[in-house]
């Protein structure tokens, strides 16, 4: 997968980049029940997304 460096240095994956954009289209929703739970949703996959050599740091143990 190609990655995008970042300004500060961290490299990010395109994956990752997708999931940003729908976290901040998901912050100019109305708060509910239903953006909270798309929000954590998207959380886990940002972690899967930028996780360093598939490792699961991002994930609750």
């Amino acid at each position: 997968m190609p990655t995008v460096f970042r300004p500060q240095g961290r490299a990010m994956t395109l994956a990752s980049e997708e999931v940003n954009r729908r976290i901040r289209h998901l912050m100019h929703q109305p708060a509910s029940k239903q953006r909270a739970e798309e929000y954590t949703r998207l959380l886990v996959l940002w972690a899967e997304a930028t996780a360093p050599n598939g490792s699961a740091w991002g994930k609750a143990a």
